[in-house]
């Protein structure tokens, strides 16, 4: 595009006035009268729009290899964009970034609560009995039962009495479950803690009473902090039965037993069968705490927000 451009240039040199060193010896100098390539670019003076008149240069006026340029749209007028080029290649991977910050803890998927749940039948006035988050960190998972039994009035009772119904009680061999109680219930009296309680057909022969409720109930614990129970152990609390059957053996709540002595009362018959398997609260003082890790021989019941969840010890 440069040769045509300077082509361009000699073109209309030969049709325009170039110097003259006097304001009298200025002439029209025709292409006739320069001999080919004798000027140079110093011999003609510098040419601007301004020089020329309009229409004073035609198409015809230039030479062959401009007038195929400009109608071949050669001519570069300055504000035309050319073709994109070709994509170039793929560059080199950068260096990974920096890790993000921790993300909060997910929540544990729904989870059924199966066949636990309150049950109404012994649950006596308007306690509260609900699956929570906390208190603290419970033993198992992130949630725990809570139980609010407003006073002496009132009684609490969640359990299943489906899944253990018919099993023998002499089968039981590990039984407990986890606390958190409070100052306030402690300042109450004590024992004033949550019950395990499991009621029964008890099949002695000295009574023909078919119900009773074995019923574990532990010693006030720490305030303010979990404790797990083992109410195998004599020095955790109690057990005694309730009804006829209290009396037959001899483990009433005024005279109760261990958990290797309640066994042995109640091997004096055909055999005692569980009905249900239960935690409870009440009637005798007002309590506010949570209950979790229920354990009934090699399975423990953690209680979650979303639902009971069953565990190994």
């Amino acid at each position: 595009m440069g040769s045509t451009m300077k082509t361009v240039g000699a073109c209309v040199a030969t049709a325009i006035a170039v110097g003259a060193t006097s304001a009298g010896a200025a002439s029209l100098i025709t292409g006739a009268k320069v001999k080919n390539n004798s000027l140079t670019g110093r011999d003609i003076r510098d040419i601007r729009s301004g020089d020329i008149a309009n229409g004073t240069i035609r198409l015809r006026d230039l030479n062959a290899e401009v007038r195929r340029a400009i109608q071949s749209g050669g001519t570069n007028t300055g504000s035309s964009v050319g073709a994109s080029g070709p994509a170039g290649a793929t560059g080199p991977a950068g260096a990974n970034g920096a890790s993000g910050a921790t993300g909060a803890p997910g929540r544990d998927a729904a989870v059924s609560s199966g066949n636990w749940g309150v049950i109404a039948r012994n649950t006596i006035g308007s306690p509260d009995i609900f699956v929570r988050s906390g208190p603290a960190t419970p033993p198992r998972g992130t949630g725990s039962l809570g139980f609010s039994v407003g006073d002496g009035t009132e009684k609490a009772a969640y359990g299943n009495e489906k899944d253990f119904t018919g099993n023998p009680v002499s089968g039981l061999a590990a039984v407990g479950f986890a606390v958190y109680t409070t100052g306030e219930d402690a300042a109450l009296g004590n024992p004033n803690m949550p019950s395990i309680a499991i009621e029964i057909d008890p099949n002695l022969n000295a009574t023909p009473s078919n119900f009773s409720t074995l019923v574990f109930v532990p010693n006030n614990t720490t305030p303010n902090q979990w404790t797990s129970i083992d109410a195998t152990d004599p020095a955790t609390g109690f057990w005694f039965l309730t009804g006829a059957a209290g009396t037959a053996t001899g483990c009433t709540q005024a005279t109760p037993c261990t958990f290797a002595q309640v066994k042995t009362a109640l091997a004096q018959g055909s055999g005692a069968t569980i009905l249900s398997v239960g935690v409870t609260k009440g009637r005798d003082l007002a309590w506010q705490g949570a209950i979790d890790a229920l354990r009934i021989n090699d399975q423990v019941f953690d209680f979650e927000e979303t639902g009971v969840k069953t565990a190994a010890p």
